[in-house]
């Protein structure tokens, strides 16, 4: 097996050029290259390699007009959009760590540490809780606070642990509330009513949050499990975009649509006075379908 090693700017630019990349400023790229890096920049000359979208059998060679620029004006639409995006996935964690507080926290008035409770959630959620807790929640100053003044408490109360609790641990918690009832009053939240729909949904933001959060590329991305038809099914109709960056707008826009001050009708908005800003003509052969997402209008 090959041993890869590491590789200088002026090494990086030689083999772009040998693979048939057209770099016409040299000492740009190496700029380009020290600031973005050569592994991280890859991900967005993919779409310039002659058997793109195959990323699995690669040889690295660059279609006839591939140009260094091309990519990096690919990467940084890229992390407009995930900018864009990240504003309004907080705006959803916060909404839906709200809800849970709120909504479960007032059901069990009496136990203020309701999500510690095996007759409320699965026991194997609270069996991994404990450590969590110690690793990922007692750390925050606001807890700490709270344990010094409240000394015999094992945890704080749920409207300050579940604020620092990972989304994915609260999606989990969510997932794992034994009522039917619990987890309705949850879905109802977002106009929904059975447990698939909620769950794969939610899901959807917690995958995209991740990637965002990691800086992952998005203008190819592939979701592991396709969106729930739901209430798309009739609105989408005939329309592939169920596994898509499309797909997930129109999921993030379904969910802003509970939110206060028409957030779902801000977000659509937004995207499409980037999209129409920011594409390019070369790099609309990658990105320029996300303009023609079939935007919901209202609620659905």
């Amino acid at each position: 097996m090959e041993i890869k090693l590491a590789t200088t700017t002026d090494e990086q630019i030689a083999k772009l050029k040998e693979r048939g990349m057209i770099i016409a400023n040299e000492q740009l790229a190496k700029d380009v290259l020290l600031d973005i890096g050569y592994y991280r920049l890859g991900f967005f000359w993919f779409p310039l390699e002659q058997r793109y979208p195959n990323k699995d059998d690669r040889d690295h060679r660059f279609k006839n007009d591939a140009k260094f620029e091309t990519s990096v004006r690919l990467y940084h639409f890229d992390k407009k959009l995930r900018n864009i995006l990240s504003e309004y996935l907080q705006d959803i964690e916060v909404n839906v760590r709200t809800k849970v507080i709120y909504h479960i926290s007032n059901r069990y008035k009496q136990n203020p540490i309701w999500f510690a409770d095996n007759r409320i959630v699965m026991s194997q959620f609270i069996s991994e809780f404990d450590q969590k807790y110690s690793r990922e929640v007692a750390n925050n100053e606001v807890i700490m606070r709270h344990h010094k003044k409240h000394i015999s408490d094992k945890y704080a109360p749920a409207w300050k642990t579940l604020e620092y609790l990972s989304f994915g641990d609260l999606v989990r918690l969510i997932r794992n509330l034994k009522s039917d009832e619990d987890k309705k009053i949850i879905y109802n939240c977002y106009g929904l009513y059975d447990d698939k729909t909620f769950s794969n949904h939610i899901e959807v933001i917690r995958q995209l949050r991740n990637i965002c959060a990691h800086g992952h590329p998005l203008f190819d991305i592939k979701l592991c499990k396709s969106i729930r038809a739901g209430k798309f099914r009739n609105h989408l109709k005939g329309k592939d975009v169920y596994s898509n960056i499309q797909g997930v707008f129109l999921v993030m826009q379904y969910f802003l649509y509970y939110l206060s001050e028409k957030r779902g009708n801000e977000f659509r908005d937004s995207l499409i006075d980037f999209f129409n800003s920011s594409i390019t003509d070369d790099i609309r052969p990658m990105v320029g379908y996300m303009s023609e997402t079939p935007w919901l209008m209202g609620k659905l």
